[in-house]
């Protein structure tokens, strides 16, 4: 029978094991992708376990497996294929901004939790960004763990950091009214449909004519557009019809006659390209806040203005949850409760009013001596 050459190793994706028992607990060590190195690496340290009854130390790095960086790299390459471009391009400027800065020379089985929170410690983000920088961190830790390279998923036990929840600060009728009085010209039809139809401003820059219907008054949202970038809407409750109310109407039709004929998209910068929203929120949307004497907000909040416009006149839920492309009502209420003037009765007037309508007028019992 053919001696086995490969004793005690063990090939895992393209890095060569050491495998054996020690002192009564199991070994493992990364070797290397070559399987003649790792073969003599293998015969040195059942050497060292024969005479010195262990392992002894051994200064050289690739005993330590590969570095975050290099498994960072791969890692890349992998979810670049599974996720929007927008999605991924966020990852990679977080990996090339923040995280390989710190560790992207470590061999990663040498990287322990509480360099992780050292890490996200001395980072001067919000907690919303750290959370997104834990997700390609998390990624990379992961394909080590199922790769062998590490034997614990030190992220695992990393926590989110807790996030506010982000300021709702929506315009009042009068202000949007002020508002597109005084916003350039060329890009109120933009901004009326923001602030009438609870489209995000991807799925705006992203809308084609083919998606507008006139006779029907419907507005088919299949779309967004991300840095340049387009693909599905946000969530699976994006894909939606919105109905357009008269001011939309009326703005896409305006639009028609400027761009209908150009492109097959509904709205387009000055140089006949579709529109992008962070050039607009610089050239349209804080020039014309400052113009309407309204303080500043992010254009995130014709979203909001339109939610808090609709249920405080007593729209129903369920039809700007639809409108919106939320998953559920519970999102709606969550949001909005409290900018919404009909739902923030916390005395009983309102049963009160229904009571008498159903049932008649409310008599107090007047106080009684007792008997």
């Amino acid at each position: 029978m053919a001696k086995n050459k490969n004793h005690h190793l063990r090939k895992i994706k393209d890095i060569w094991y050491f495998e054996s028992m020690v002192k009564g607990k199991r070994t493992k060590k990364a070797l290397s992708e070559s399987v003649t190195e790792a073969r003599s690496l293998r015969d040195q340290y059942l050497k060292e376990i024969l005479i010195y009854g262990d392992i002894q130390r051994n200064e050289d790095p690739s005993e330590d497996g590969p570095l975050f960086g290099e498994l960072a790299q791969k890692w890349a390459k992998i979810t670049s294929k599974r996720v929007k471009c927008s999605t991924f391009r966020g990852y990679k400027t977080a990996m090339n901004a923040y995280i390989l800065n710190s560790f992207g020379n470590t061999p990663i089985a040498k990287i322990a939790y509480l360099d992780i929170e050292e890490f996200i410690s001395e980072l001067d983000c919000s907690a919303k960004r750290i959370n997104n920088l834990l997700v390609p961190l998390r990624g990379v830790f992961k394909l080590a763990y199922k790769s062998g390279f590490v034997d614990q998923n030190i992220m695992s036990m990393v926590e989110n950091r807790k996030i506010d929840k982000p300021q709702i600060k929506p315009l009042s009728i009068e202000e949007v009214d002020r508002f597109l009085e005084n916003v350039s010209a060329f890009y109120k039809p933009f901004l009326e449909a923001a602030f009438f139809t609870g489209m995000r401003g991807g799925e705006m820059a992203a809308l084609k004519w083919s998606n507008v219907d006139f006779d029907r008054k419907i507005i088919h949202v299949v779309e967004t557009r991300v840095y340049g970038e387009e693909g599905r809407p946000k969530t699976t409750s994006s894909y939606r019809d919105i109905d357009m109310l008269p001011m939309v109407y009326s703005a896409l039709k305006e639009q028609a006659t400027r761009t209908r004929l150009k492109s097959k998209y509904v709205f387009l910068n000055i140089d006949d390209k579709p529109i992008d929203v962070e050039t607009l929120r610089k050239n349209a949307w804080a020039r014309g806040l400052k113009k309407a004497k309204i303080d500043y907000r992010p254009m995130i909040q014709t979203l909001h203005t339109f939610a808090t416009m609709m249920i405080s006149s007593g729209e129903n839920l369920g039809w700007v949850q639809k409108m919106m492309g939320h998953s559920s009502l519970k999102m709606i209420t969550d949001k909005y409760f409290s900018y919404i003037p009909n739902m923030t009765h916390k005395d009983g007037t309102r049963f009160v009013e229904e009571y008498e309508k159903k049932i008649g007028k409310f008599t107090p019992i007047l106080h009684q001596e007792r008997v």
